[in-house]
């Protein structure tokens, strides 16, 4: 793997995790999604992954945070 993209990809694991710490704070899933775009835009990795796939991870963290009250 060249080393830009392992760049990437461990920004964007940095980003997940960030992200998994603030999905708690979020009344909303949609609350969410634009603090995890906002997120990604700080570290300037929206090019790298789209608003699709960030959606998807918010879907998944989200379920799998609130799954634990319910």
């Amino acid at each position: 793997m060249g080393a830009v993209k392992a760049m990437c990809m461990d920004i964007e694991e940095k980003c997940w995790d960030k992200v998994a710490d603030v999905i708690g704070e979020c009344e909303h899933v949609t609350e969410a999604y634009g603090k995890a775009k906002d997120i990604f835009k700080a570290e300037n990795i929206l090019g790298y992954i789209d608003a699709e796939m960030i959606e998807e991870g918010v879907d998944e963290m989200w379920n799998e945070f609130w799954s634990k009250y319910l």
